[in-house]
């Protein structure tokens, strides 16, 4: 800062007045911006995504030692976990593949017909028969002309005909060798259609002969067996050794046999101090992941692309169908995708090719489902099947299980309402895995899969006590209520409904009711029947703070209110819900039963001590004054229950409540509320609001019937 000649600092405070208005006007901006729906969002979903690629991207990174074959080694390493001894492994495995490869090729079971050996004798058979048209003569067979015939067909065929038998067939009509010829070929398809081997070569040739002097044919027998001559040269053993299945049986015995190889044991010295590395040390250190590794940076710009799309494509999902979800719900979905991930890496660090089988991924969609919605359950379904496969390095079937599992998981909670549902959920998910393995197995023919596949049943128990473990947590952390949480604040001997119940029995009773008709009219316009319910339980606890100023705990006796002026009354009768409010911080209800309280009565006016305030005092009476602070009901349940309350009240007060009547009183109070605009900022429709309306007329008259006086009774 400058200074005077003095020595004193100069100071400008309108620039500095200036500045401090500019920040705080930037500042206030900014959190206006972040306190937005829309950028908590985005924000979230840039939040997730570096998240999870960053975890993802973990697996790509293992820098340890930075050694080469050759290399002298300044200090003992030692092995971090139990691996195979590769200096000895190789000879073993070795030794192994050559024994197992000589029996398999012993083996008959092992080999297979191989047809291009039957073409190949079709087609020297069919060269030989060509070429003695080609040379035969009308009377003779000149000696010389069967000589280069010999050699024609030994050059073409690599076979060897005698001239014996070439001088009979050379002397035969056209019509007569083209008849052997067919009997030539049938015979050998027949006999190298099945399996010829070197050593049952000499049985085919018998089979041949057979077949040949069983035929019905008018040929002489000196050209029959010239015939047959040519027949047995060609044929030939079809077998051939089934690499693949060879390659499996080798696969088989050196995955046996790697179980009992030797191992280097978690602790043993690998290399002392002083000693060159070998190429077999430079094995075991890459087995267990010592050596400094490169960083791949196709792999890791393949991994952040698809993390990225993978989360968009279940972000975009949300934003079309679930527009209408509290960010809050949002951040849950994003901390349990982040959890799974998080169990994913701690389970690829396991050295065992089963360990991804105990992915918990049921678990996750099991409370996506119960905590936020069953659709996105299965949705969601498919991301925890690309995380799996991102920690499996894509292997198709701890995948595939992951997915079926997740899947299976959302179907046995839809319509869980106790915690024992989420256990029994994990048997039939536990089930479902090990079904799923054992098939895969079958279809890959991997009978490890099939073994292994109690892993799978281990799976689905361990997922559901998972769920059942977080889920109490995720409901205090994130203000969100799951139907079980609904069913235990339903219960009679709940503190608050206890005290509810002694102090103010009225009350309580009035709540009742209020609940049977909220729930019948939730359940008739697809609203949340079980929350409406014990919402309505839970609406009027502000009463208890003076339980006998309300008419439906006074039993007949004096009106309080009688003595006191409409102004305190108003008071008491409003503050109601501010108490409501209070006991509902102080028993820590849950937020949407907090809703209930707030917005049972919306802005609506405590008209009775209006009027009555209206006609004592003479200075004008504020309508205001004598109104709810509200706010008006913010969802369909928080309203059905505004309609409800006020019908019971009202239906209550009847002499004679016939359907009719009661649907007509209904009708009004549910007018009333539309033209004060008190269901305004919920999402009730006017088709809606005439089903509430008639569900809720129905179930009234039913409650508050009139009822049959007995002959002798006394009123």
């Amino acid at each position: 800062m400058k200074t005077n000649p003095s020595g004193k600092k100069l100071r400008f405070p309108a620039f500095e007045i200036k500045m401090n208005q500019e920040l705080k006007a930037y500042f206030l901006k900014l959190g206006q911006y972040l306190i937005k729906k829309e950028t908590q969002r985005r924000l979230l979903g840039i939040g997730t995504t570096i998240l999870l690629a960053l975890l993802f991207l973990s697996s790509l990174y293992g820098e340890r030692l930075d050694l080469k074959s050759g290399d002298v080694v300044k200090r003992d390493i030692v092995a971090p976990r139990e691996i195979i001894d590769y200096t000895k492994w190789e000879d073993i495995q070795r030794e192994v593949e050559r024994k197992v490869a000589k029996e398999a090729s012993e083996n008959p079971q092992n080999y297979r017909i191989e047809k291009t050996y039957l073409y190949s004798a079709e087609e020297d058979f069919q060269e030989i028969f060509r070429r003695i048209m080609e040379y035969r003569t009308e009377e003779t067979a000149r000696a010389k002309d069967i000589g280069k015939l010999q050699n024609v067909i030994r050059e073409e065929t690599k076979l060897d005909i005698s001239a014996a038998t070439l001088r009979t067939l050379m002397q035969q009509s056209e019509q007569t060798l083209e008849l052997l010829k067919t009997m030539g070929l049938n015979t050998i398809n027949t006999v190298m259609n099945q399996a010829v081997s070197l050593a049952t070569l000499p049985d085919a040739q018998e089979s041949v002969a057979q077949l040949f002097l069983s035929s019905d044919t008018e040929a002489e027998f000196e050209v029959l067996t010239a015939a047959l001559e040519v027949t047995q040269t060609v044929i030939r053993p079809n077998l051939l050794l089934d690499s693949a299945k060879v390659r499996q049986i080798i696969d088989q015995a050196v995955e046996a046999a790697r179980l009992e190889a030797p191992k280097i044991k978690k602790g043993q010295v690998i290399i002392r101090e002083g000693d060159v590395l070998t190429d077999k040390d430079m094995l075991i250190f890459e087995e267990l992941n010592l050596l400094k590794k490169s960083w791949n940076w196709q792999k890791a710009i393949g991994i952040v692309a698809f993390t990225i799309m993978i989360v968009s494509i279940i972000y975009y999902y949300i934003y079309c169908f679930y527009e209408h979800l509290e960010n809050k719900y949002l951040f849950l979905f994003s901390t349990i995708a982040i959890i799974m991930a998080v169990l994913g890496k701690l389970l690829s660090l396991i050295e065992w090719p089963y360990a991804l089988y105990f992915f918990p991924s049921s678990a996750a969609t099991m409370l996506v489902a119960v905590l936020i919605n069953p659709l996105l359950g299965v949705f969601s379904a498919v991301g925890y099947t690309f995380m799996v496969a991102f920690y499996a390095d894509f292997a198709f079937a701890p995948a595939i299980m992951s997915l079926l599992g997740s899947i299976v998981g959302v179907y046995c909670v839809l319509e869980a309402t106790q915690r024992s549902k989420l256990m029994q959920s994990g048997l039939l998910v536990g089930l479902a895995n090990a079904v799923t393995m054992a098939v895969l197995g079958l279809v890959l023919e991997n009978s490890s899969l099939i073994i292994m596949s109690f892993t799978g049943f281990v799976n689905g128990i361990a997922s559901a006590i998972l769920a059942i473990g977080v889920l109490p947590y995720l409901e205090i952390i994130f203000s969100v209520t799951s139907p079980m949480r609904l069913l235990e604040l339903s219960n009679p001997n709940n503190a608050l409904l206890r005290r509810l119940s002694l102090e103010a029995p009225g009350t309580y009773h009035h709540s009742i009711v209020v609940g049977n008709l909220a729930e019948a009219a939730a359940e008739a316009v697809g609203a949340d029947p079980l929350l409406t319910r014990v919402g309505a339980l839970y609406h009027d606890v502000g009463k208890l703070a003076r339980p006998y100023f309300f008419v439906e705990n006074q039993r007949g006796g004096e009106n309080p209110h009688d003595k006191m002026t409409p102004n305190l009354s108003r008071m008491v009768i409003l503050n109601h819900v501010k108490e409501g409010l209070e006991m509902a911080k102080e028993y820590k209800l849950p937020t949407v039963i907090v809703d209930f309280i707030a917005e049972h009565h919306g802005t609506s006016m405590v008209q009775y001590f209006y009027e009555k305030a209206k006609e004592r005092d003479q200075n004008p009476v504020l309508p205001d004054d004598f109104s709810y602070p509200g706010p008006k009901p913010q969802s369909k349940e928080t309203a059905i229950l505004m309609l409800a309350d006020s019908s019971e009240a009202a239906v209550r007060s009847m002499t004679n409540p016939t359907y009719d009547r009661v649907k007509s009183m209904i009708k009004n109070i549910v007018k009333e509320k539309i033209n004060s605009s008190q269901l305004s900022e919920s999402t009730l429709t006017l088709k809606e609001i005439d089903l509430i309306t008639e569900k809720i007329s129905q179930v009234a008259a039913g409650i508050h019937h009139t009822r049959i006086k007995y002959p002798g009774q006394r009123m």
